[in-house]
């Protein structure tokens, strides 16, 4: 196989969150789009064809502007956002106790977002164990940094520092290169792509962050191999925004359930997730209130005992819109607890 172009140190890796405590490690945005949440099998859509002419490829200088910028800082209060969620419901107050929430602290001004790096590496594990894309990213970052080593202990890898190759780097390499790192043709395909709207200009982070969600949502899919639901990961964990919710998120949807199964007595979020200092509380049966809409605790109840809909989901779309109104305009921080509640 023949040496693919290294990155240049230019090629700056994003560290931001990774929510994960498994590698004892500083949390990262592209694994957060794979851990503890649950992603649905991507739909195929069919999209029109296109037979547009192949624009031509940017300069190194202007792709690396067209991926990287400075971490956007939070767009919103998050003080404003739990004494919202508080309010609504009491039963915030005990998650907000026991759980920090992490995604949503302020990063040092130095750290970047390169949104490049973020949407490879999401495509890159798709469909795989966490285990299974770890290693997948790390041969995929060794093809252009052939100076790493061969057979690395992964439990000490820090992936933040992992050379990340330019959207310019990758389309130079072949396929079967790509192949030697572990990616099927489907999502080579799918890199490519993403690496040719960046080359071309067609996507550009200094415009996206400034979109709105929904239109971010519909440029962000016409992307070979995104779906709505990597497009909303992307909008909660690298960019932040306050009101996401996802429907077809099978772990939020199941967190859904058991919040409104339990009272602020009973909640608990996950051990991993859980404060050091936090002491339990003692538990009791009766559920919490339950806000109008097309459910009811008897059929939660039903549901959360593997009774799923007929689209084999723990909510149909309309009864997780109805449950979470409640908590808009701060439906994503409200979602980041409900991947952590436990089964009481």
């Amino acid at each position: 196989m023949s040496q693919v172009v290294e990155t240049s140190k230019s090629s700056a890796s994003i560290s931001t969150m990774r929510r994960s405590a498994r590698l004892q490690q500083k949390p990262s945005i592209e694994d957060t789009l794979r851990d503890d949440v649950e992603s649905p099998a991507p739909k195929k859509v069919k999209r029109a064809a296109t037979h547009e002419a192949e624009l031509p490829l940017l300069s190194e200088d202007q792709v690396a502007l067209c991926t990287t910028l400075a971490q956007p800082r939070l767009s919103f209060s998050l003080e404003d956002a739990r004494d919202h969620l508080c309010k609504v419901d009491a039963r915030f107050s005990s998650l907000f106790a026991q759980m920090d929430l992490k995604a949503y602290k302020d990063l040092e001004s130095s750290k970047e977002l390169n949104l490049f790096r973020v949407l490879t590496t999401s495509i890159l594990g798709q469909q795989i164990s966490w285990m299974a894309a770890r290693s997948i990213v790390y041969k995929f970052c060794r093809l252009f940094s052939p100076h790493l080593p061969k057979d690395p202990d992964m439990n000490h890898v820090n992936r933040d520092e992992l050379p990340f190759p330019t959207p310019l780097q990758l389309l130079q390499a072949t396929d079967e290169q790509l192949r030697s790192a572990g990616l099927s043709m489907s999502k080579i395909k799918y890199v490519r792509d993403v690496a040719q709207r960046f080359g071309d200009g067609r996507l550009d982070v200094r415009r996206i962050v400034h979109l709105d969600p929904e239109t971010c949502i519909q440029e962000l899919t016409e992307i070979k191999g995104v779906g709505r639901w990597t497009a909303e990961m992307l909008l909660m964990f690298a960019l932040r925004s306050p009101d996401i919710l996802p429907v077809g998120d099978l772990g939020v949807q199941r967190g859904i359930v058991r919040f409104y199964l339990s009272n602020a007595a009973s909640l608990t979020v996950s051990e991993r997730k859980r404060k050091a200092d936090y002491a339990s509380q003692k538990r009791e049966d009766q559920p919490g209130p339950l806000p109008p809409g097309p459910i009811s605790h008897a059929e939660l109840k039903n549901r959360s005992n593997g009774n799923k809909t007929k689209k084999k989901m723990y909510l149909d779309d309309h009864e997780m819109v109805a449950l979470a109104a409640p908590w808009a305009p701060y439906r994503s921080v409200a979602c980041m607890f409900m991947w952590s509640i436990e089964d009481h």
